[in-house]
């Protein structure tokens, strides 16, 4: 149980890279984003209600977390595999187990974390919060023209139709520099608490 409980937190940490921590309802902070002193003009919020609208906009938001979390999914077998030193003294077979078992547990966790966050989530509210003060505050309304100009061109139509698939692939290939980094250090904990615990 020792040993399921430290490769089962190894996990967590590592998802934890691209997954938030979960909080409790009432202690999340309301957005306090003070990036204009005046409110976005109609003419504005359309102009970047259209840009969002154009290259994706919630859909996109959604299909890269689901992508996220199935990828996220796929490595946790590989990462447990490797961060179980061969000095920890299990067997095979037990070894096997526990990670069979971590993997139905993990699997669990984030499909449903990912279930519930879609579930809850409110595009309209990051809208208001996130994107409207951020756009009005780096973008004139003549640069969002421009964007959206460019968006409906055929390089542009092309940009936003390979970049969800850029960005799991720019993400798949950043992990495989970090993976192995990241297994390293869960292994060297990973025996340190083997032999903390021992040591009682």
């Amino acid at each position: 149980m020792f040993l399921k409980q430290i490769l089962l937190l190894g996990t967590v940490l590592y998802l934890g890279v691209s997954f938030p921590a979960p909080v409790k309802a009432q202690s999340v902070p309301e957005p306090r984003l003070q990036l204009s002193q005046q409110p976005v003009s109609e003419e504005k919020r359309q102009l970047i209600k259209e840009l969002i609208e154009l290259t994706g906009g919630e859909k996109m938001f959604r299909n890269v977390s689901q992508i996220t979390s199935v990828q996220m999914q796929q490595e946790i077998n590989g990462i447990l595999q490797s961060i179980i030193p061969e000095t920890s003294g299990i067997s095979e077979a037990k070894k096997a187990e526990m990670i069979n078992e971590i993997n139905q547990d993990m699997n669990r966790i984030v499909t449903q974390y990912n279930q519930r966050l879609m579930e809850q989530l409110d595009f309209n509210k990051i809208m208001e919060t996130v994107y409207y003060p951020l756009y009005d505050k780096y973008f004139t309304e003549a640069d969002l023209q421009a964007m959206i100009d460019f968006y409906n061109t055929p390089t542009g139509k092309k940009t936003i139709t390979v970049m969800p698939e850029l960005l799991v692939e720019s993400m798949q290939r950043v992990s495989q520099i970090i993976q192995p980094q990241a297994i390293q250090i869960f292994k060297e904990i990973f025996e340190q608490e083997i032999e903390r615990f021992n040591s009682k």
